[in-house]
Protein backbone atom coordinates (compact mmCIF):
# COMPACT_ATOMS: atom_id res chain seq x y z
CA UNK A 1 0.00 0.00 0.00
CA UNK A 2 2.84 2.34 0.88
CA UNK A 3 4.51 1.65 -2.46
CA UNK A 4 1.26 2.38 -4.28
CA UNK A 5 0.84 5.61 -2.35
CA UNK A 6 4.37 6.71 -3.16
CA UNK A 7 3.88 5.86 -6.84
CA UNK A 8 0.60 7.77 -6.91
CA UNK A 9 2.26 10.78 -5.35
CA UNK A 10 5.12 10.62 -7.84
CA UNK A 11 2.66 10.34 -10.72
CA UNK A 12 0.76 13.36 -9.41
CA UNK A 13 3.98 15.35 -9.14
CA UNK A 14 4.97 14.37 -12.70
CA UNK A 15 1.57 15.42 -14.00
CA UNK A 16 1.76 18.74 -12.16
CA UNK A 17 5.20 19.38 -13.55
CA UNK A 18 4.02 18.48 -17.03
CA UNK A 19 1.06 20.83 -16.74
CA UNK A 20 3.30 23.54 -15.39
CA UNK A 21 5.74 23.11 -18.26
CA UNK A 22 2.89 23.32 -20.75
CA UNK A 23 1.68 26.48 -19.04
CA UNK A 24 5.15 27.99 -19.17
CA UNK A 25 5.46 27.09 -22.85
CA UNK A 26 2.11 28.69 -23.61
CA UNK A 27 3.02 31.80 -21.65
CA UNK A 28 6.31 32.02 -23.53
CA UNK A 29 4.46 33.10 -26.66
CA UNK A 30 4.53 36.87 -27.05
CA UNK A 31 1.02 38.23 -27.49
CA UNK A 32 0.22 40.59 -30.36
CA UNK A 33 -3.19 42.28 -30.57
CA UNK A 34 -5.01 43.70 -33.57
CA UNK A 35 -7.84 46.20 -33.18
CA UNK A 36 -10.11 46.65 -36.18
CA UNK A 37 -13.47 47.89 -37.45
CA UNK A 38 -13.89 45.53 -40.40
CA UNK A 39 -17.20 43.98 -41.42
CA UNK A 40 -18.19 40.43 -40.48
CA UNK A 41 -16.79 38.67 -43.57
CA UNK A 42 -13.60 40.72 -43.51
CA UNK A 43 -13.16 40.02 -39.82
CA UNK A 44 -13.61 36.30 -40.49
CA UNK A 45 -10.68 36.32 -42.91
CA UNK A 46 -8.51 38.33 -40.52
CA UNK A 47 -9.30 35.91 -37.69
CA UNK A 48 -8.45 32.95 -39.94
CA UNK A 49 -5.17 34.56 -41.00
CA UNK A 50 -4.28 35.12 -37.33
CA UNK A 51 -5.14 31.51 -36.47
CA UNK A 52 -3.06 30.18 -39.36
CA UNK A 53 -0.13 32.38 -38.32
CA UNK A 54 -0.43 31.26 -34.70
CA UNK A 55 -0.32 27.62 -35.80
CA UNK A 56 2.93 28.29 -37.68
CA UNK A 57 4.60 30.36 -34.99
CA UNK A 58 6.15 29.02 -31.81
CA UNK A 59 7.00 32.54 -30.57
CA UNK A 60 3.97 34.75 -31.17
CA UNK A 61 0.22 34.64 -30.57
CA UNK A 62 -1.99 37.08 -32.48
CA UNK A 63 -5.38 38.08 -31.10
CA UNK A 64 -7.99 39.92 -33.21
CA UNK A 65 -10.37 42.28 -31.42
CA UNK A 66 -13.29 44.10 -33.06
CA UNK A 67 -13.87 47.72 -31.98
CA UNK A 68 -16.60 50.32 -32.40
CA UNK A 69 -16.37 52.22 -35.68
CA UNK A 70 -17.35 55.57 -34.21
CA UNK A 71 -14.37 57.36 -32.68
CA UNK A 72 -12.03 54.48 -33.41
CA UNK A 73 -8.89 56.51 -34.14
CA UNK A 74 -9.38 58.64 -31.02
CA UNK A 75 -9.88 55.51 -28.92
CA UNK A 76 -6.70 54.00 -30.32
CA UNK A 77 -4.68 57.17 -29.75
CA UNK A 78 -5.72 57.42 -26.11
CA UNK A 79 -4.97 53.74 -25.50
CA UNK A 80 -1.59 53.82 -27.24
CA UNK A 81 -0.49 56.94 -25.33
CA UNK A 82 -1.40 55.17 -22.09
CA UNK A 83 0.49 52.03 -23.06
CA UNK A 84 -2.59 49.81 -23.24
CA UNK A 85 -3.39 49.99 -26.94
CA UNK A 86 -3.15 47.47 -29.76
CA UNK A 87 0.01 46.38 -31.52
CA UNK A 88 -1.58 46.71 -34.96
CA UNK A 89 -4.39 48.67 -36.57
CA UNK A 90 -5.25 48.98 -40.27
CA UNK A 91 -5.24 52.56 -41.49
CA UNK A 92 -3.50 55.03 -43.78
CA UNK A 93 0.05 56.31 -43.69
CA UNK A 94 -1.26 59.71 -42.61
CA UNK A 95 -2.60 58.14 -39.41
CA UNK A 96 0.73 56.47 -38.66
CA UNK A 97 2.42 59.86 -39.09
CA UNK A 98 0.50 61.18 -36.08
CA UNK A 99 2.56 58.91 -33.81
CA UNK A 100 6.04 59.38 -35.27
CA UNK A 101 7.17 62.39 -33.23
CA UNK A 102 5.73 60.73 -30.12
CA UNK A 103 7.95 57.69 -30.68
CA UNK A 104 4.95 55.38 -30.50
CA UNK A 105 5.29 53.52 -33.81
CA UNK A 106 7.71 50.69 -34.48
CA UNK A 107 10.60 50.94 -36.93
CA UNK A 108 9.72 48.27 -39.48
CA UNK A 109 12.76 49.11 -41.61
CA UNK A 110 15.09 47.22 -39.27
CA UNK A 111 13.15 44.03 -39.92
CA UNK A 112 12.29 44.49 -43.58
CA UNK A 113 15.95 44.85 -44.54
CA UNK A 114 17.43 42.35 -42.10
CA UNK A 115 19.27 39.28 -43.36
CA UNK A 116 17.47 37.09 -40.85
CA UNK A 117 13.78 37.86 -41.38
CA UNK A 118 13.60 40.54 -44.07
CA UNK A 119 11.33 40.79 -47.11
CA UNK A 120 13.08 39.85 -50.32
CA UNK A 121 12.38 42.18 -53.25
CA UNK A 122 10.58 44.71 -51.09
CA UNK A 123 12.02 47.83 -52.77
CA UNK A 124 10.44 46.96 -56.13
CA UNK A 125 7.21 45.45 -54.81
CA UNK A 126 5.06 48.59 -54.81
CA UNK A 127 4.23 51.40 -57.21
CA UNK A 128 6.89 54.07 -56.92
CA UNK A 129 4.43 56.74 -55.84
CA UNK A 130 3.21 54.57 -52.95
CA UNK A 131 6.75 53.60 -51.96
CA UNK A 132 8.06 57.18 -52.02
CA UNK A 133 5.02 59.10 -50.82
CA UNK A 134 3.66 56.74 -48.18
CA UNK A 135 5.93 53.89 -47.12
CA UNK A 136 9.12 55.99 -47.13
CA UNK A 137 7.41 59.33 -46.60
CA UNK A 138 7.65 59.62 -42.81
CA UNK A 139 9.55 62.53 -41.30
CA UNK A 140 12.10 60.33 -39.53
CA UNK A 141 12.96 58.40 -42.69
CA UNK A 142 11.80 55.07 -41.21
CA UNK A 143 8.95 52.73 -42.17
CA UNK A 144 5.98 52.53 -39.77
CA UNK A 145 3.19 51.28 -42.04
CA UNK A 146 2.75 48.92 -44.97
CA UNK A 147 -0.17 48.86 -47.41
CA UNK A 148 -2.26 45.70 -47.50
CA UNK A 149 -4.83 46.60 -50.14
CA UNK A 150 -5.74 49.29 -52.64
CA UNK A 151 -9.21 50.71 -53.06
CA UNK A 152 -10.59 54.02 -54.20
CA UNK A 153 -13.71 56.11 -54.65
CA UNK A 154 -16.06 55.38 -57.55
CA UNK A 155 -19.42 56.69 -58.75
CA UNK A 156 -22.55 54.73 -57.85
CA UNK A 157 -25.58 55.93 -59.79
CA UNK A 158 -29.27 55.16 -60.22
CA UNK A 159 -29.23 53.70 -63.72
CA UNK A 160 -33.02 53.55 -63.92
CA UNK A 161 -33.32 57.24 -63.10
CA UNK A 162 -30.53 58.18 -65.49
CA UNK A 163 -32.32 56.36 -68.31
CA UNK A 164 -35.67 57.94 -67.45
CA UNK A 165 -34.20 61.46 -67.50
CA UNK A 166 -31.96 60.85 -70.52
CA UNK A 167 -28.76 61.47 -68.53
CA UNK A 168 -25.33 60.16 -69.45
CA UNK A 169 -22.65 59.08 -66.99
CA UNK A 170 -20.57 62.19 -66.18
CA UNK A 171 -16.83 62.27 -66.80
CA UNK A 172 -16.29 65.89 -65.73
CA UNK A 173 -17.54 67.96 -62.81
CA UNK A 174 -19.37 70.29 -65.17
CA UNK A 175 -21.31 67.27 -66.42
CA UNK A 176 -21.97 66.21 -62.81
CA UNK A 177 -23.54 69.58 -62.05
CA UNK A 178 -25.66 69.58 -65.22
CA UNK A 179 -27.02 66.14 -64.30
CA UNK A 180 -27.71 67.27 -60.75
CA UNK A 181 -29.64 70.31 -61.96
CA UNK A 182 -31.96 68.07 -64.00
CA UNK A 183 -32.39 65.62 -61.12
CA UNK A 184 -33.18 68.41 -58.65
CA UNK A 185 -35.70 69.97 -61.03
CA UNK A 186 -37.44 66.71 -62.03
CA UNK A 187 -37.22 64.67 -58.83
CA UNK A 188 -36.38 67.22 -56.12
CA UNK A 189 -33.57 65.11 -54.67
CA UNK A 190 -29.83 65.75 -54.53
CA UNK A 191 -27.98 64.41 -57.51
CA UNK A 192 -24.76 63.52 -55.68
CA UNK A 193 -23.54 62.62 -52.21
CA UNK A 194 -20.00 62.20 -50.89
CA UNK A 195 -18.98 59.35 -48.61
CA UNK A 196 -15.48 60.82 -48.38
CA UNK A 197 -15.70 64.54 -48.90
CA UNK A 198 -12.10 64.73 -47.65
CA UNK A 199 -10.68 62.88 -50.61
CA UNK A 200 -12.69 64.87 -53.12
CA UNK A 201 -11.45 68.15 -51.63
CA UNK A 202 -7.90 66.82 -51.72
CA UNK A 203 -8.42 65.95 -55.38
CA UNK A 204 -9.72 69.46 -56.10
CA UNK A 205 -6.62 70.88 -54.39
CA UNK A 206 -4.21 68.70 -56.35
CA UNK A 207 -5.97 69.30 -59.66
CA UNK A 208 -5.91 73.05 -58.95
CA UNK A 209 -2.11 72.83 -58.96
CA UNK A 210 -1.61 74.86 -55.80
CA UNK A 211 0.05 72.00 -53.93
CA UNK A 212 -0.95 70.46 -50.62
CA UNK A 213 1.72 70.39 -47.88
CA UNK A 214 5.16 72.00 -47.97
CA UNK A 215 6.95 69.40 -45.86
CA UNK A 216 10.15 71.43 -45.54
CA UNK A 217 8.43 74.52 -44.14
CA UNK A 218 5.65 72.54 -42.43
CA UNK A 219 2.74 74.47 -43.87
CA UNK A 220 -0.13 73.98 -46.31
CA UNK A 221 -0.06 75.67 -49.70
CA UNK A 222 -3.70 75.57 -50.74
CA UNK A 223 -4.97 78.86 -49.32
CA UNK A 224 -5.20 80.46 -52.77
CA UNK A 225 -7.88 82.49 -54.51
CA UNK A 226 -8.51 79.71 -57.02
CA UNK A 227 -9.06 77.14 -54.26
CA UNK A 228 -11.36 79.45 -52.33
CA UNK A 229 -13.37 79.84 -55.53
CA UNK A 230 -13.52 76.05 -55.84
CA UNK A 231 -14.74 75.72 -52.25
CA UNK A 232 -17.37 78.39 -52.92
CA UNK A 233 -18.51 76.39 -55.96
CA UNK A 234 -18.81 73.27 -53.80
CA UNK A 235 -20.76 75.13 -51.12
CA UNK A 236 -23.08 76.68 -53.71
CA UNK A 237 -23.84 73.24 -55.17
CA UNK A 238 -24.75 71.96 -51.70
CA UNK A 239 -26.90 74.99 -50.91
CA UNK A 240 -28.70 74.62 -54.26
CA UNK A 241 -29.56 71.02 -53.41
CA UNK A 242 -27.45 69.58 -56.22
CA UNK A 243 -24.98 67.95 -53.80
CA UNK A 244 -25.39 66.67 -50.27
CA UNK A 245 -22.66 66.02 -47.70
CA UNK A 246 -24.93 64.77 -44.90
CA UNK A 247 -26.02 61.12 -45.03
CA UNK A 248 -28.57 59.56 -42.70
CA UNK A 249 -26.04 56.89 -41.66
CA UNK A 250 -22.31 56.28 -41.71
CA UNK A 251 -22.37 55.89 -45.49
CA UNK A 252 -24.54 57.10 -48.38
CA UNK A 253 -25.45 53.56 -49.46
CA UNK A 254 -28.56 53.68 -47.24
CA UNK A 255 -29.80 56.94 -48.77
CA UNK A 256 -28.95 55.69 -52.24
CA UNK A 257 -30.82 52.42 -51.70
CA UNK A 258 -33.94 54.27 -50.61
CA UNK A 259 -33.78 56.61 -53.61
CA UNK A 260 -33.35 59.90 -51.74
CA UNK A 261 -30.05 60.63 -53.50
CA UNK A 262 -29.48 59.82 -57.18
CA UNK A 263 -25.77 59.01 -57.01
CA UNK A 264 -22.84 59.12 -54.65
CA UNK A 265 -19.09 58.83 -54.60
CA UNK A 266 -17.98 56.04 -52.27
CA UNK A 267 -15.49 53.24 -51.86
CA UNK A 268 -15.41 50.43 -54.39
CA UNK A 269 -15.57 48.11 -51.37
CA UNK A 270 -19.08 49.36 -50.65
CA UNK A 271 -20.83 47.60 -53.53
CA UNK A 272 -22.11 44.67 -51.36
CA UNK A 273 -24.19 47.17 -49.40
CA UNK A 274 -26.10 48.38 -52.46
CA UNK A 275 -29.62 46.95 -52.34
CA UNK A 276 -31.77 49.34 -54.42
CA UNK A 277 -35.44 49.69 -53.58
CA UNK A 278 -37.09 49.30 -56.99
CA UNK A 279 -34.35 50.47 -59.37
CA UNK A 280 -31.22 49.28 -61.13
CA UNK A 281 -27.84 50.69 -60.21
CA UNK A 282 -24.51 50.89 -61.97
CA UNK A 283 -20.92 51.89 -61.20
CA UNK A 284 -18.47 54.07 -63.10
CA UNK A 285 -15.18 55.92 -62.57
CA UNK A 286 -15.63 59.14 -60.62
CA UNK A 287 -14.70 62.35 -62.47
CA UNK A 288 -10.93 62.91 -62.27
CA UNK A 289 -8.53 64.48 -64.75
CA UNK A 290 -5.00 64.83 -63.40
CA UNK A 291 -5.03 63.35 -59.88
CA UNK A 292 -6.93 60.48 -58.29
CA UNK A 293 -7.14 59.69 -54.55
CA UNK A 294 -6.58 55.95 -54.48
CA UNK A 295 -6.45 54.51 -50.96
CA UNK A 296 -3.68 52.28 -49.71
CA UNK A 297 -4.68 51.01 -46.31
CA UNK A 298 -2.65 48.64 -44.22
CA UNK A 299 -1.13 47.72 -40.86
CA UNK A 300 0.40 50.33 -38.57
CA UNK A 301 2.61 48.82 -35.86
CA UNK A 302 2.84 50.58 -32.49
CA UNK A 303 5.80 50.45 -30.13
CA UNK A 304 5.64 50.06 -26.34
CA UNK A 305 9.36 49.76 -25.56
CA UNK A 306 8.95 46.02 -26.04
CA UNK A 307 11.06 44.72 -28.90
CA UNK A 308 9.51 41.25 -28.73
CA UNK A 309 6.01 42.63 -29.30
CA UNK A 310 7.20 44.87 -32.11
CA UNK A 311 8.99 42.01 -33.85
CA UNK A 312 5.99 39.74 -33.37
CA UNK A 313 3.73 42.35 -34.94
CA UNK A 314 6.14 42.68 -37.86
CA UNK A 315 6.23 38.89 -38.35
CA UNK A 316 2.44 38.83 -38.63
CA UNK A 317 2.45 41.78 -41.04
CA UNK A 318 5.09 40.04 -43.17
CA UNK A 319 2.92 36.91 -43.23
CA UNK A 320 -0.24 38.91 -43.96
CA UNK A 321 1.21 40.66 -47.04
CA UNK A 322 2.74 37.47 -48.45
CA UNK A 323 1.33 36.58 -51.86
CA UNK A 324 -1.28 33.91 -51.09
CA UNK A 325 -2.48 35.47 -47.84
CA UNK A 326 -2.64 38.91 -49.44
CA UNK A 327 -4.68 37.48 -52.32
CA UNK A 328 -7.24 36.11 -49.87
CA UNK A 329 -7.39 39.46 -48.11
CA UNK A 330 -7.94 41.59 -51.22
CA UNK A 331 -10.77 39.25 -52.18
CA UNK A 332 -12.28 39.58 -48.69
CA UNK A 333 -12.26 43.38 -48.80
CA UNK A 334 -13.00 43.66 -52.54
CA UNK A 335 -9.79 45.47 -53.37
CA UNK A 336 -6.77 45.53 -55.63
CA UNK A 337 -3.43 44.10 -54.56
CA UNK A 338 -0.63 46.62 -54.01
CA UNK A 339 2.25 44.11 -54.18
CA UNK A 340 3.92 42.75 -57.29
CA UNK A 341 4.19 39.26 -55.81
CA UNK A 342 0.41 39.08 -55.41
CA UNK A 343 -0.27 40.56 -58.84
CA UNK A 344 1.88 37.84 -60.42
CA UNK A 345 -0.28 35.02 -59.03
CA UNK A 346 -2.50 33.22 -61.52
CA UNK A 347 -5.22 33.29 -58.88
CA UNK A 348 -5.09 37.08 -58.79
CA UNK A 349 -5.29 37.34 -62.57
CA UNK A 350 -8.28 34.99 -62.55
CA UNK A 351 -9.90 37.09 -59.80
CA UNK A 352 -9.64 40.26 -61.92
CA UNK A 353 -11.05 38.43 -64.95
CA UNK A 354 -14.32 37.53 -63.20
CA UNK A 355 -17.53 39.06 -64.54
CA UNK A 356 -18.92 40.17 -61.19
CA UNK A 357 -20.10 43.36 -59.54
CA UNK A 358 -16.99 43.21 -57.36
CA UNK A 359 -14.67 43.36 -60.35
CA UNK A 360 -16.79 46.01 -62.07
CA UNK A 361 -16.31 48.21 -59.01
CA UNK A 362 -12.55 47.58 -59.10
CA UNK A 363 -12.44 48.38 -62.81
CA UNK A 364 -13.86 51.80 -61.95
CA UNK A 365 -10.83 52.31 -59.68
CA UNK A 366 -8.32 50.89 -62.16
CA UNK A 367 -9.50 53.40 -64.77
CA UNK A 368 -7.73 56.16 -62.83
CA UNK A 369 -4.71 54.37 -61.35
CA UNK A 370 -2.47 55.94 -64.00
CA UNK A 371 -3.11 59.32 -62.32
CA UNK A 372 -3.29 58.03 -58.74
CA UNK A 373 -1.20 60.03 -56.32
CA UNK A 374 -0.15 60.00 -52.70
CA UNK A 375 0.11 62.83 -50.21
CA UNK A 376 2.83 63.47 -47.59
CA UNK A 377 2.73 61.22 -44.52
CA UNK A 378 3.97 63.74 -41.98
CA UNK A 379 2.95 64.75 -38.49
CA UNK A 380 -0.23 66.77 -38.77
CA UNK A 381 -1.34 65.24 -42.10
CA UNK A 382 -4.32 63.57 -40.45
CA UNK A 383 -5.40 66.91 -38.97
CA UNK A 384 -5.14 68.55 -42.40
CA UNK A 385 -7.55 65.92 -43.74
CA UNK A 386 -10.06 66.75 -41.00
CA UNK A 387 -9.74 70.52 -41.18
CA UNK A 388 -10.35 70.88 -44.92
CA UNK A 389 -13.74 69.20 -44.42
CA UNK A 390 -14.46 71.16 -41.26
CA UNK A 391 -13.91 74.36 -43.25
CA UNK A 392 -16.57 73.39 -45.78
CA UNK A 393 -18.99 72.40 -43.01
CA UNK A 394 -18.35 75.69 -41.20
CA UNK A 395 -19.51 77.57 -44.28
CA UNK A 396 -22.56 75.39 -44.91
CA UNK A 397 -23.69 74.86 -41.32
CA UNK A 398 -22.21 77.66 -39.25
CA UNK A 399 -22.59 80.71 -41.43
CA UNK A 400 -18.91 81.46 -41.99
CA UNK A 401 -17.70 82.86 -45.29
CA UNK A 402 -15.35 80.79 -47.42
CA UNK A 403 -12.66 83.41 -46.78
CA UNK A 404 -13.06 83.07 -43.00
CA UNK A 405 -13.28 79.29 -42.96
CA UNK A 406 -10.42 78.65 -45.36
CA UNK A 407 -8.11 81.11 -43.57
CA UNK A 408 -8.93 79.45 -40.26
CA UNK A 409 -8.31 76.06 -41.86
CA UNK A 410 -4.83 77.20 -42.91
CA UNK A 411 -3.97 78.36 -39.39
CA UNK A 412 -5.14 75.10 -37.78
CA UNK A 413 -3.38 72.95 -40.38
CA UNK A 414 -0.09 74.79 -40.06
CA UNK A 415 -0.21 74.51 -36.27
CA UNK A 416 -0.74 70.76 -36.54
CA UNK A 417 2.09 70.38 -39.07
CA UNK A 418 4.42 72.20 -36.68
CA UNK A 419 3.29 70.01 -33.79
CA UNK A 420 1.68 72.91 -31.91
Amino acid sequence: MKLRSVMAMLLAVVMLLACASVGVAAEAKTKVTIWHTFTKDQEAYLVKAAADFNALSDKYEVEVLSQAYSGFTDTVKTAVKNGVGPDIIFNYASEAAEYVDLGLVADLSQYIYSDENGIEGFDTSLAQGVMDGEVNGFSDGLIHYLPAYTTGPILYYNATLYTELGLTVPTTWDEVVENCKVIKEKKNIPGLGFDSLTDCIQMFIMEDGCGYIDTENKCVTFNTESMKAKIQWLVDCVNAGYFTIASSGDYFSTDFNSGIVASYIGSCAGYPYIAPDGFEFAMAPMPATTWYPSWNRGPIVFYYNDDARAEGAYEFVKYFISADVNLGWVKAVNALAPYSWTKELEGYKAYLAEDTLAIKSLNAVSAHLDIAGSLPSVTGASTVRKEIVNAVKNVINNGKTVEEAWNECEILCNAALKGE
